[in-house]
């Protein structure tokens, strides 16, 4: 019988490699530690091109990173994970984003190179190393930005020879395995609830308490997630989405000057902490 998870969600993959651009001199650091009598105080780092040509790729790397956590819930403790079929549409849409700016912020970065590595000549001094500096056909290859699929496992989908016993067994601890993970999701779900909502009711609770329109932002984009992340069709969390929407979605200036909105946004978010298990 099919697994009933694999018709709600896959598992995703996000692989992001990219060339760091620094290198570690062991020369210079040896200097330095015989220049202060030191040994295993550090490393020194070389940078190796413009810093202005890496940050952005760095930037947009981080931001994808962020954006696969926020659209996905953990499956193990690294490599893939669930990718709720409602939102797959949506995620890749968005990855494929990523990536075009991407190949646009490598582009810039490899056209920019030959240049950069005559000025890094007189830049680095005698800590220049033709060595330290790839090929620059081989710059393309240096950067990546992938993402995989593939089906949550199935207990009863083995193509080995082993006996009936043995299936019976591997099979056994597949659904034991997928059951485990999913109650993990499902416990990450109510986390992620907690931390944004928990911070709701910290801030407003203090009349004069400080707070970034983040606070109100971050419930915002997770309610619009939260329904495609409850892959287990949870009441509860579909209910506290939706009092979310109802009572905590207030425009951050209205919560500023009114405080008899902020205290009864804080206490909302009170009863919804009070709903979570």
């Amino acid at each position: 019988m099919t697994n009933p998870l694999q018709t709600k969600a896959m598992l995703a993959q996000l692989s992001i490699s990219q060339w760091t651009g620094r290198k570690a001199d062991k020369k210079v650091t040896t200097e330095v530690e015989q220049k202060h009598g030191a040994h295993d105080a550090g490393k020194f780092n070389k940078v190796l091109v413009d810093k202005a040509l890496l940050e952005p790729i760095s930037k947009l790397s981080g931001k994808a990173r962020d954006y696969h956590y926020h659209m996905t819930l953990a499956w193990s403790d690294s490599g893939p994970r669930i990718l709720p079929s409602a939102l797959f549409a949506e995620y890749t849409q968005t990855m494929r984003g990523f990536k075009a700016e991407f190949e646009k912020l490598v582009d810039t970065l490899v056209r920019a190179y030959p240049i950069e590595v005559q000025a890094a000549r007189n830049r680095l001094g005698t800590m220049y190393e033709p060595g330290d500096y790839p090929d620059p056909a081989d710059m393309y290859s240096k950067f990546a930005i992938k993402t995989e699929f593939m089906p949550v496992p199935d207990g009863d989908d083995f193509r080995v020879a082993v006996s009936e016993d043995d299936r019976a067994e591997l099979s056994r601890s597949v659904r034991e395995g997928v059951q485990a993970r999913l109650s993990s999701a499902v416990t990450a779900t109510y986390s992620r609830i907690r931390e944004v909502v928990s911070k709701i009711e910290e801030r407003l609770s203090v009349p004069d308490a400080i707070f970034k329109d983040s606070l109100i932002t971050n419930a915002l984009e997770l309610t619009q997630v939260l329904n495609g992340l409850n892959i287990t069709d949870d009441q509860v969390i579909t209910d506290i989405c939706q009092d979310i929407k109802n009572y905590l979605l207030m425009p951050p200036s209205m919560l500023r000057n009114s405080p008899a909105t902020r205290a009864t946004t804080a206490a909302h978010a009170g009863r919804i902490l009070q709903k979570l298990p």
